[in-house]
């Protein structure tokens, strides 16, 4: 059996995440949704606390990143407030995406930025993964690209791009023309707005509006050949796409468990037809169905993220990180929508922050 717990230094990280995730996301949380983005103030706060530069030490990061201890960070800020976790994280992809499939020159132009202690804060990256006909599973990538001469071509289309407009390294997955399965994919850095590329602001959002995301469209858009992270096919694209699915699971449970902690004591203070509500089997049968399918979707991500600290073939850690991810936003959705149901007419209302916890969670797909 697996031997799930956290080592004290997990522990001490976590419980630093956790200290960063009630004082200052939960606080901000509405503030950011109308900002649409992190502030300045909480981005240098992160910057400070070393959680946000998973990278070698030798770049200037806080040390490279282990799955299991980021998935504890990313449960603990999705706790916080789901949009702020994942701005959080989708800036970090690209540099990591970069750090784990790139050449040593590639590493030390995209990754340094983001470990300045100057303006490190204020770094953006971006990790284009999901389409307009499919969701965060690697089968489902259709966008393509040709080698021609020093050149890649590129067609198809990415959407919800979390910091894609303002991006550098701008990190998207796609397949060589031709291949099927795990064998042609590979990640490129592409430029903004070009011949051949459009990027598009995402707007009109339900949810995520802390976490300014753009949908990108290329036809036969040029990229230089030497924009290439690592090789078609590389084990480190493969790592990364996972990476990015279990991180994602880790923000969802979060933001389940929130929904979850703030129906109890809901329950247990609101008092209807003389009784508390939490004392009637209808409230408490399903916040047991809450907490019971939080553990069950906690340990897919945790097998998923120790699989990919460990030696696991690469075809069984995508699977079960695709996996983990799809069961823990299904959760997420449900234990959200749960929470509206429990605290009633009043969930709808902003007084309370669950409906936009259900809005960031249907906006996770």
């Amino acid at each position: 059996m697996p031997n799930f717990a956290p080592t004290e230094e997990q522990e001490e990280i976590r419980s630093l995440a956790r200290s960063l995730a009630v004082d200052e996301l939960r606080a901000q949380g509405r503030a950011s949704e109308k900002r649409g983005d992190i502030s300045p103030a909480l981005a240098e706060t992160l910057a400070q606390t070393g959680l946000a530069t998973p990278f070698p030490e030798q770049l200037g990061g806080s040390g490279a990143i282990e799955a299991m201890t980021y998935t504890l960070i990313a449960e603990e800020l999705g706790f916080g407030d789901g949009a702020l976790a994942m701005n959080i994280i989708g800036s970090m992809m690209g540099p990591l995406a970069v750090m784990l499939t790139g050449r040593a020159d590639q590493q030390r132009a995209y990754i340094t930025p983001f470990c300045d202690a100057h303006g490190g804060s204020s770094q953006r990256g971006s990790f284009a993964y999901a389409e307009r006909t499919g969701g965060y599973t690697l089968s489902d990538i259709a966008t393509t690209g040709r080698r021609e001469g020093d050149y890649y071509i590129i067609n198809g289309t990415k959407r919800d791009v979390i910091h894609g407009a303002n991006s550098s390294p701008r990190v998207v997955l796609l397949r060589l023309e031709g291949t099927g399965g795990l064998d042609g994919l590979c990640a490129l850095m592409t430029q903004g707005q070009g011949e051949g590329i459009v990027v598009r602001n995402d707007a009109l959002k339900l949810g995520l509006l802390a976490a300014p995301s753009a949908s990108f469209e290329f036809t036969n858009a040029r990229v230089q050949a030497s924009c290439l992270l690592g090789q078609p096919g590389d084990s480190g694209v493969m790592r990364a796409a996972a990476l990015y699915n279990i991180l994602r699971a880790g923000v969802a449970c979060g933001m389940a468990r929130a929904a979850l902690e703030y129906a109890m004591h809901y329950a247990k203070d609101r008092i209807a037809f003389g009784r508390l509500i939490a004392s009637y089997q209808g409230i408490a049968f399903i916040v047991s169905e809450m907490a019971m399918n939080l553990d069950a979707a906690r340990l897919l991500v945790w097998r998923a993220a120790m699989e990919w600290d460990g030696e696991v073939e690469v075809e069984t850690l995508v699977r079960d990180a695709e996996a983990a991810q799809h069961q823990a936003i299904k959760l997420a959705k449900s234990a959200t929508l749960d929470g509206i149901q429990i605290l009633g007419g009043a969930g709808f209302i902003q007084d309370h922050p669950v409906e936009m916890w259900t809005r960031n969670a249907a906006a996770m797909e």
